[in-house]
């Protein structure tokens, strides 16, 4: 019995000074990960709490959760955003009812690849039984960080859930275009620009040409009250210029490209979203962006069912 007390006294003496050994005053609670996006895009997903439920059950919707406006749980601990600043993040950690701060850091790497590290500390406790129990709740709250930023990763690894719209690299298939432009007072509407296609048109049919594919059009703002409407027609053949229409040779080049389904409202909305893929992927382009009609907006009264092609030239 004596000896049995003695294996137990030593045991818990040893464990008392290996708490003191193997677990530091503080505990330094690390995680990261690394997305294929861009440190920008990334960024604005983190920095906007209205995001954060895009992303937030994303891998593992059965033990994550929303909790309200800002605040949200996995596995019992409630996370919410309270600072925000340049590449980095602060945010709260509610863990059985003790409040940790936490950062979570945006780390670029390379044009389309960002590290996401996030820490956080616990202090411990002098009582080596507490100090245990501390360390097994930091391997908790370490284990949903990293859920969290699993979650995170994945969504942001698809281009699609950063910018709404599915994003691809091609070329044009029609090269030699027939063209023409009209200045006007205000916003070029779409009977507008239709109507300087129907010109277009009949002035390739006239010189025996045929449209080989859709029309694309440009507007450029050129001052507070004018906007420059130029449309283009593909045709099969060479045809003289005039001074109103104009033969434009066009290289099959590269364009980011996307497809929108809908309005004037959607397609301006992607149109943005485009420029921002393009803008967080600091590409360069040396020439003008255009927009495709798919859908004969004329014949179609339908706005859901325009289909709308944009082209942004990258080189």
């Amino acid at each position: 019995m004596k000896k049995l007390l003695l294996v137990l006294l030593l045991a818990l003496i040893a464990l008392c000074i290996s708490s003191y050994i193997f677990i530091p005053p503080t505990l330094n609670i690390s995680s990261a990960v690394t997305v294929g996006a861009t440190d920008n895009g990334t960024q604005r997903f983190i920095n906007d709490e209205t995001n954060w439920t895009k992303w937030w059950n994303y891998h593992d919707s059965n033990s994550i959760t929303k909790a309200s406006i800002g605040s949200f749980i996995i596995n019992g601990d409630v996370f919410r955003l309270t600072e925000k600043f340049y590449k980095s993040v602060k945010i709260n950690i509610q863990h059985k009812g003790q409040q940790l701060g936490s950062t979570m850091v945006v780390i670029p790497l390379q044009q389309d690849s960002t590290s996401i590290q996030w820490n956080c500390s616990l202090p411990t406790s002098s009582n080596p039984f507490k100090r245990v129990m501390q360390y097994m709740e930091a391997k908790k709250i370490k284990n949903n960080i990293e859920q969290v930023l699993a979650n995170l990763s994945l969504f942001l690894s698809k281009k699609e859930n950063i910018y709404g719209i599915h994003i691809e690299r091609t070329s044009i298939k029609d090269t030699l275009f027939v063209s023409t432009k009209s200045i006007f007072t205000t916003f070029p509407t779409t009977p507008d620009i239709y109507n300087l296609i129907q010109k277009t048109q009949v002035f390739a049919a006239r010189k025996g040409a045929k449209q080989t594919g859709n029309p694309i059009f440009n507007i450029t703002q050129i001052d507070n009250k004018h906007y420059q409407a130029m449309v283009a027609v593909p045709v099969d053949r060479t045809l003289s210029d005039n001074d109103v229409f104009s033969l434009k040779k066009m290289i099959k080049g590269s364009f980011i490209v996307t497809d929108v389904v809908g309005g004037d409202y959607t397609v301006n909305n992607a149109s943005m979203n485009l420029q921002q893929y393009f803008d967080d992927y600091r590409k360069t382009s040396m020439a003008m962006k255009f927009t495709m009609l798919i859908t004969n907006r004329m014949y179609q009264s339908d706005t859901t069912r325009w289909i709308t092609r944009l082209y942004l030239p990258v080189y």
